[in-house]
């Protein structure tokens, strides 16, 4: 059962990255600052892994929410992605998850689906991770991120 919901909060995570969260037809969108970064575990790099913002606090602007995100490349790099690729994160701070189930370089979806988290849990939790962010109303610096 665990594994089962694990799977079903990966492919939920692989699609609010892969469509975004309001598309282009969104009625609203909050204002957003390009972030991007790098991200390694125990000093290596973590391909196909998911870098997820999550705000500590919540507007009531009426805007839906939307999870700022981005995939790790195969040197470790991101960039942050919001309503559109790369378009960034609205200003706040955040508290960050990370999911990484090592590697998809040649891997059809059904190896995909058997793949279990590299990851330790606690950075798979924006409660437990101990990573926060602050995203500026202008250039942010790249942000590193080094899991142990």
């Amino acid at each position: 059962m665990r594994l089962k919901n694990l799977l079903a909060s990966c492919l939920i995570m692989m699609i609010y990255f892969l469509v975004g969260c309001g598309g282009s037809d969104a009625p609203q969108e909050r204002e957003v600052f390009p972030v991007s970064g790098k991200v390694t575990y125990q000093g290596k790099s973590i391909p196909d892994a998911s870098v997820v913002l999550h705000p500590v606090t919540q507007t009531d602007d009426g805007i839906p929410a939307c999870l700022p995100r981005g995939h790790v490349n195969e040197s470790g790099e991101f960039v942050v992605s919001t309503y559109r690729q790369g378009d960034g994160a609205p200003a706040g701070k955040y508290r960050v998850s990370f999911s990484w189930q090592g590697s998809l370089k040649g891997l059809d979806e059904d190896q995909e689906d058997k793949l279990r988290e590299k990851l330790p849990r606690k950075y798979r939790n924006p409660k437990t991770s101990g990573i926060e962010v602050t995203i500026l109303k202008e250039k942010n610096p790249a942000l590193e991120f080094t899991l142990q």
